[in-house]
């Protein structure tokens, strides 16, 4: 029994961390490509709006893929889900590095992003299925502790190959590396789905035909619960202010006010690493003392952060306002995955971190195209000032609405895997 466990513990590790350097591989070039690939976009004609959908579509291909990925990994497994979304990444990677016309970028982008949507939201049904309610934000953490860490390296390798080479640098590396991210999840990660079903074998009761009417009653009921749309929402926004804001209007400001490539990669890069470290305090305050308790703070550091970026015109305060922003997020981003994994119904696992993929999908299309739109017709200060107003609003009715989810007694007794 013993050996068991341990065996159990051994596959549960080995599987998280060949996870957490699939997406850290799967995500480095897309980081590398955050000084340039508005720039490109520029250069091929494009104004603020279609550049914000260019960088958008990344994550809104969670938009078509957040849920029928989560379907998909519920019927035929995590892995499975995992290698092909990686590979449709990768290939979609390499016709963007071959892209000669505005036209060709934004459709291989878009390939880049489906098998992102995918991709994204199966690793984050992956580590629903190695937690327990006591240990959940922490584990939904090691995806957005993998994410910062490619981020935080992809914009200084992108800066420093556009300068060395030219623009186009960045994308090759994107093609090179998301196929080692490819022939990672083929080789090294372990499939986790039977520890599910397993699980939920155990638990059921009633027939089939009785399983089925009730799943789609608690999907319907969770489609409309208060607290999931306005984290959804939160979520949303979140996703808005990093790939709208940072990752497309800021660049382009900063561009306006005497900042090279490398300037920006910098202030990309030191984004993050304050970034890393809220999250790790996140994952374990949200597990121990409840989802919410991080999101004010998160909001109000990302407004400021914001604020300084609009106003501040030396490099200094370029720096500063990356680090308030970075504190701001990775404070936001731990408890918005664990609310909605401790949301999720038995059965509906995979489909729940899917409607969460959908949200934050909606926000990179929808939010990113929109806050174009508004510095195409007023400028970049109105539209950051949109953003940054509407994440703080979206934070404070998760405050209000949202119920807790984190059951103090299941977490002091629910046992890590």
């Amino acid at each position: 029994m013993n050996t068991n466990i341990l065996l159990q513990k051994l596959r549960t590790h080995r599987g998280a961390v060949a996870l957490c350097a699939t997406i850290f591989f799967f995500t480095v070039g897309h980081g590398a490509l955050f000084p340039v690939l508005p720039l490109v976009a520029k250069d091929f004609g494009a104004g603020a709006a279609l550049i914000g959908l260019t960088v958008g579509l990344f994550a809104g291909g969670r938009i078509v893929m957040g849920v029928p990925g989560g379907l998909l990994a519920q019927r035929y497994g995590r892995r499975h889900v995992l290698v092909g979304s990686a590979g449709l990444g990768a290939l979609g990677a390499v016709l963007m590095a071959f892209s000669t016309s505005f036209e060709q970028l934004i459709i291989s982008r878009g390939i880049v992003g489906l098998g992102a949507g995918a991709f994204q939201v199966v690793a984050s049904v992956y580590l629903r299925d190695l937690s327990t309610v006591g240990s959940r934000a922490r584990y939904q953490s090691l995806q957005s502790l993998s994410i910062i860490a490619s981020i935080t390296v992809g914009p200084l390798i992108g800066g420093f190959m556009a300068e060395a080479w030219n623009f186009k640098a960045p994308f090759y590396f994107q093609a090179c590396v998301m196929g080692i991210a490819t022939l990672i999840s083929l080789v090294a990660i372990p499939e986790t789905k039977h520890m599910v079903d397993a699980r939920r074998a155990a638990a059921s009761t009633g027939s089939a035909s009785q399983r089925e009417e009730s799943g789609a009653r608690s999907f319907t009921k969770l489609l409309l619960n208060p607290g999931i749309i306005v984290v959804g929402l939160f979520n949303f926004m979140t996703v808005a202010n990093r790939l709208g804001g940072r990752a497309s209007l800021m660049p382009l400001f900063g561009a306006e006010k005497g900042f090279g490539p490398r300037q920006l990669g910098v202030f990309i890069t030191v984004t993050h690493l304050p970034e890393f470290f809220a999250v790790l305090l996140a994952g374990y305050v949200a597990d121990r003392f409840g989802r919410k308790i991080t999101i004010l703070p998160a909001s109000a550091l990302t407004l400021l952060g914001i604020i300084v970026f609009i106003y501040g015109k030396s490099y200094f305060l370029l720096i500063l306002s990356g680090i308030l922003m970075g504190i701001g997020e990775g404070l936001a981003g731990p408890p918005s995955v664990a609310y909605f994994a401790d949301m999720a119904p038995q059965g509906l696992e995979g489909v729940t971190m899917g409607l969460l993929g959908t949200y934050g999908g909606t926000g990179a299309l929808l939010g990113s195209t929109f806050l174009g739109a508004v510095a195409d017709r007023w400028g970049f200060l109105w539209a950051l000032w949109t953003d940054g107003l509407l994440l703080a609003g979206m934070g404070l009715a998760f405050v209000i609405i949202a119920r807790e989810t984190l059951h103090r007694s299941s977490a002091r007794t629910a046992g890590d895997p």
